[in-house]
């Protein structure tokens, strides 16, 4: 998936999440966990840096919510060179039309237009487009001209009628003008019900156009249709395209089709922690832990007894209140911290427990051991916590 912008997302002045858009449901549905509200709440959000469509910055309005804003970057990942300039120049027609504004649908309906345009890419003035039509034979009144008389029209005034009769527009990278009329938008659900734990796009690796969708967990039967679907008689013969897990963190492991399997042996685990609550801890786990295989991810899920994990504390300020009040409570916590550097305190209390704060609250593990270390085997018995203060 082509990433068409960076994008800040935040809740208040002091928490936020970055993302690259577009991104999956699962993965909004993540920022939204780490930001600590709910999906249907108001975020604000700003666009840090455009990859690219740069042209559509202007036209952003803040009543867009950031789930529109997701739907419309995808729908421009999928656009090619030409299409950005029929978009560019839809945007200026649009603009004509409705004196500068553009509502988030309006913006939406263009970008699944781009085929309702041509483009011109060597025509960026009047006297081009003069020059084009004349010259190709769109002007048909002019065709029986002898050649003598080719050399004192005036190119620009043709080019300058053609453009305002047809509502064409120049862009940077060439002359738009609509061929057909504006298809209506397709229906689409920026927050949709979803039920499984991984999505898997894959293809065939000789055959493009051989692919499917498996998501999991999955019978065994699915997955034979799937392989079918695919004509991968063995799952080397296809390859991954896409993944979309409920933990994002697993996306950029899940990458070898032969690991099929296990893969969904992972769906099924995650489905259990989900149902269990502690998905998120696993999440902040997998952060955390420098994950880098798929043996890792077992490896966390099996020894997630081992690992503490405080919700409530997600960055440093949050870890010193919260240590002060269980050394001290009460005035003498509240007295200390106004005098305390609270960032060489904060250090020195992750270092002594061996911690790290993830975006959705502070790991470490059971034995106060190195979080990057994996927990020895003879240790998967323990179940008592240590006491500390969190």
């Amino acid at each position: 998936m082509n990433k068409v912008c960076e994008v800040y997302l935040a809740t208040d002045d002091e928490h936020g999440v970055e993302l690259s858009l577009p991104v999956s449901q699962y993965e909004m549905m993540d920022a939204f966990e780490q930001l600590r509200t709910e999906p249907a709440e108001n975020v604000y959000w700003q666009v840090d840096e455009f990859y690219h469509c740069d042209f559509l910055a202007p036209h952003l309005d803040e009543r867009m919510s950031i789930f529109e804003f997701n739907a419309l970057t995808d729908q421009l990942s999928k656009l090619g060179a030409w299409q950005e300039t029929a978009l560019a120049g839809l945007l200026q027609m649009q603009e004509q039309k409705n004196n500068g504004v553009i509502t988030a649908q309006e913006l939406l309906t263009l970008a699944y237009n781009t085929d309702c345009c041509q483009v011109l890419a060597d025509v960026h003035t009047d006297e081009d487009l003069g020059k084009f039509y004349v010259k190709n034979g769109f002007r048909e009144d002019l065709d029986a001209l002898p050649d003598s008389v080719y050399a004192l029209l005036d190119y620009a005034k043709i080019g300058k009628q053609m453009r305002e009769s047809e509502a064409g527009a120049f862009t940077p990278h060439g002359y738009v003008v609509r061929t057909e009329e504006l298809q209506p938008l397709p229906d689409y659900e920026p927050q949709r019900d979803i039920n499984y734990m991984i999505r898997l796009t894959l293809m065939n690796h000789e055959n493009e156009q051989r692919a499917a969708v498996l998501d999991l967990p999955s019978t065994e039967q699915r997955m034979q249709e799937v392989q079918k679907e695919l004509d991968a008689p063995e799952w080397f013969d296809a390859q991954f395209t896409g993944c979309d897990a409920i933990a994002p963190q697993l996306n950029t492991l899940l990458t070898d089709v032969e690991d099929l399997p296990r893969i969904n042996e992972l769906a099924q685990a995650l489905q259990e922690l989900k149902a269990s609550g502690q998905l998120t801890k696993f999440k902040a786990v997998v952060s955390a832990t420098q994950c880098e295989s798929l043996d890792d991810v077992f490896d966390r899920i099996e020894k997630l007894p081992q690992y503490c994990f405080e919700t409530k504390i997600r960055d440093k300020d949050a870890l010193v209140r919260d240590e002060l009040e269980f050394v001290l409570g009460g005035k003498d916590a509240d007295l200390i911290y106004k005098h305390l550097n609270c960032e060489a305190y904060a250090e020195d209390v992750l270092k002594q427990y061996g911690a790290e704060i993830t975006p959705y609250g502070m790991v470490n593990r059971a034995d106060f051991g190195p979080l990057h270390e994996p927990i020895p085997e003879q240790q998967q018995e323990q179940t008592q916590e240590p006491q500390m203060g969190m």
